[in-house]
């Protein structure tokens, strides 16, 4: 009978599992761990792994940084300012050709419900809003400095009758703080941080915390859930949720800054500990050296008690120095005790490399935020013409990226749903033969929005640009309008308002001087 093979030995895995003889790897240098690697070992998990379990704490801090730090709350406003600015101007573009209408048609309706959109947003008495606070405008600007603090803008839509609205559609801004889940229950596959899901992964409703749990000081209930779900049965949208999906799979936004949140703390913490270093340097510009030595002067006097000769110098000191107040036209002059000189503190902070630090920092969380290091700093100290214009167009592509992303969704999302209820009220018609609203909500809630101005660095330069493009077809009024926050129409009937008055005043103007801005265009064009 033949013995037994002895086994050889495996090595195993963590889980007990044997180890293959040979690890495939790949051909990535990223990938390896060498010594400037062999540390960085992230795990890979899904987005909601790793944004839910830390969504609280990041928008607790994103929260204080904004509130107490002035470059980032500087920075926000900023980019609140380029994006909204005093608010949003509806140009409704209804689908006509979807809609089986024509281009004439199209253009009375929008001119209509315009009107009517602007009567409603704008009402002073704020009817637009379910907590009568603010315009249209107001409730724009407050959604969207929530996407910047949390990364999500959530609203609930209500339907009030109210006595002197014409309308009952009003919308009620939620802080996404309070989207959780029901009893503090963990999240499942169904549902994540307050939103249940379908089996796509796509929202069918939202757990809405009645009050944070800070504002049980104000008799809140903090405890209790209320389900609203996403839209009605015949498609009516109930709750607003939007942020910006940065990955598959993701339920809840976060803030942009949170990348750079760690040197933006840092940055603060540098600054003010410079600062404080600086105030108390300041607060001793001198000192007053003293060439005793209280030892040698005890035993020189046989004395064993130098602490009480110290004493008694100190004192004779501190009596010589209040009796001599010598000024000199109101400054005064020290007058030194015997064996003392005067030396001057020298002042080092901030130190030499401060500026240039906190400028490399500055960079870091322009970036962050989406805008220019001078825009932040508001520092145009160092640039030019060619640099700062460079620098605004980028900004600008950020600042219409995010107005047409987030902004207009929301003013989208608005207007569609006032834009149903005007259209069952019969403030708004529909032609006999057209879809109705829900058949083509798409085409009849069609919109572009128009915001502030990009800006100019040299107005003349840029006025000349734009009439060249307008002379070769590439860009038209309207553009051209809209890049400067005004609407085409609107400048027109302007301009015929003016011309009309003018000639009912009998006020001519000078053929030459009409024409002088052309002139200039067309001479610099052709030179």
């Amino acid at each position: 009978m033949k013995a037994a093979l002895p086994v050889p030995a495996r090595l195993i895995d963590v889980s007990g599992n044997p180890l293959r003889a040979s690890m495939s790897s790949g051909g990535h240098n990223a990938a390896r761990f060498s010594r400037e690697l062999a540390s960085w070992t992230p795990q890979l998990r899904s987005a909601d792994a790793e944004l839910l379990p830390d969504l609280n704490t990041l928008q607790a801090r994103v929260h204080d940084i904004a509130r107490n730090y002035a470059l980032v709350s500087g920075g926000m406003q900023v980019q609140l300012d380029n994006i909204i600015g005093a608010g949003l101007k509806l140009v409704a573009r209804p689908d006509y050709r979807i809609l089986g209408l024509d281009a004439d048609w199209a253009e009375e309706w929008t001119r209509n419900v315009e009107a009517k959109f602007r009567m409603w947003g704008e009402d002073p008495d704020c009817y637009c809003d379910a907590s009568r606070r603010q315009t249209f405008s107001g409730l724009i600007g407050t959604g969207y400095r929530s996407f910047m603090t949390t990364g999500e803008i959530l609203a609930s839509v209500e339907w009030l009758q109210r006595r002197r609205d014409r309308f009952a559609t009003a919308i009620q801004l939620i802080d996404p703080a309070r989207l959780s889940n029901p009893n503090l229950l963990p999240d499942t596959q169904r549902l994540r941080a307050g939103v249940q899901l379908d089996t796509f992964g796509a929202p069918v409703g939202y757990h809405i915390r009645t009050a944070l749990q800070s504002d049980v000081r104000f008799g809140a209930d903090a405890y209790t859930w209320k389900f609203v779900p996403r839209e009605t049965k015949w498609g009516r949208q109930q709750i607003i949720h939007i942020f910006d999906v940065e990955r598959p799979g993701q339920t809840r936004g976060k803030a942009s800054i949170t990348a750079g949140l760690v040197k933006s703390k840092m940055l603060e913490r540098f600054q003010d500990v410079n600062l404080e270093a600086a105030i108390v340097n300041s607060m001793y510009a001198a000192v007053i050296e003293s060439e005793f030595n209280y030892t040698q002067v005890a035993e020189a006097m046989g004395s064993d008690d130098p602490a009480s000769i110290a004493t008694n110098v100190l004192g004779a000191q501190s009596v010589f120095h209040e009796n001599a107040p010598v000024k000199m036209n109101g400054v005064r002059i020290p007058v030194l005790y015997p064996g003392e000189k005067l030396n001057f503190m020298p002042s080092n902070h901030p130190g030499p490399n401060y500026g240039e630090f906190e400028k490399s920092t500055l960079r870091h969380l322009a970036a962050n935020l989406g805008i220019s290091y001078e825009q932040l700093a508001r520092d145009y100290s160092q640039t030019n013409y060619s640099g700062a214009r460079a620098a605004m167009i980028e900004a600008w592509k950020f600042f219409t990226s995010r107005r047409k992303q987030i902004a207009g969704r929301l003013a989208s999302a608005i207007y569609a749903l006032w834009l149903e209820e005007a259209i069952d009220r019969g403030e708004v018609e529909i032609p006999p033969g057209a879809p109705d609203f829900y058949a083509a909500k798409p085409a009849w809630a069609r919109c572009d929005w128009i915001g502030p101005g990009r800006g100019h660095i040299d107005p003349l330069k840029e006025a000349k640009a734009d009439q060249l493009e307008m002379d070769m077809g590439t860009l038209t009024l309207e553009q051209a309008c809209a890049e400067r926050g005004y609407d085409w129409e609107e400048v027109l009937e302007q301009k015929a308002r003016e011309q009309k008055r003018m000639k009912e005043l009998g006020i001519i103007l000078n053929p030459a001087a009409q024409n002088t801005a052309a002139d200039m265009l067309l001479t610099d064009q052709t030179a």
